[in-house]
């Protein structure tokens, strides 16, 4: 069941659920990775600008400036989809929070999952990237106020899972085969056969 909370205090405190006596706090984000993989995530964007720009049409603009700060806005505005794809991959039966904790969207669900479903959970949201980037290739370069919005949201899309593509890469590195991954209220907890005191 998704609920939508609308605005909370950045210090607002979910309700969790009781995490078993072997869970194990996962190992902290890397900030250097979080920052390197949003700089990635904007690069790629500018990469395909450039091809689509200097190869694809012989160096004639593919863009409409004036429509970037546009695309900037329903990008910003597609985060809170953004979190809603977090949540996908988390049990049907549990409740899935999503919320503007803080001035920024949010989303949350207490319950345990695979560390298959986590990962998927992490990277569902660079959906917002590839698809519009992936419009923005093949739309003809005269469309040019659509490919803007598509670029624009596209790249930001790609940028905005930073600090996702940071949890899938210390999940990956820290969490045993066969666990399950549950909030915690210090973070990220993992618990299986692995895990046992």
């Amino acid at each position: 069941m998704y609920k939508f909370i609308g605005f909370v205090k950045a210090d607002y405190r979910y309700d969790y659920e009781p995490l078993p006596d072997n869970a194990r706090l996962m190992a902290d984000r890397s900030t250097t990775i979080t920052i390197i993989t949003g700089l990635l995530g904007i690069a790629v964007g500018y990469v395909l600008l450039l091809v689509k720009q200097y190869i694809l049409n012989g160096g004639e603009a593919v863009l409409n400036k004036p429509f970037i700060l546009f695309g900037a806005v329903l990008g910003a505005l597609f985060l809170l989809l953004h979190e809603f794809l977090h949540l996908i991959p988390y049990p049907k039966n549990s409740t899935k929070i999503i919320s503007i904790k803080g001035g920024t969207p949010s989303a949350f669900c207490s319950a345990a999952v695979s560390k298959g479903a986590f990962i998927v959970s992490s990277l569902l949201p660079v959906l917002l990237g590839i698809i519009p980037l992936i419009l923005f290739m093949f739309l003809p370069s005269t469309y040019q106020v659509i490919n803007t919005i598509l670029w624009t949201m596209g790249t930001i899309g790609l940028a905005s899972p930073a600090n996702d593509y940071a949890d899938v890469l210390r999940c990956l590195r820290s969490v045993p085969y066969k666990c399950k991954i549950q909030s915690g209220k210090g973070g990220f907890y993992y618990f299986g056969e692995n895990t046992k005191k």
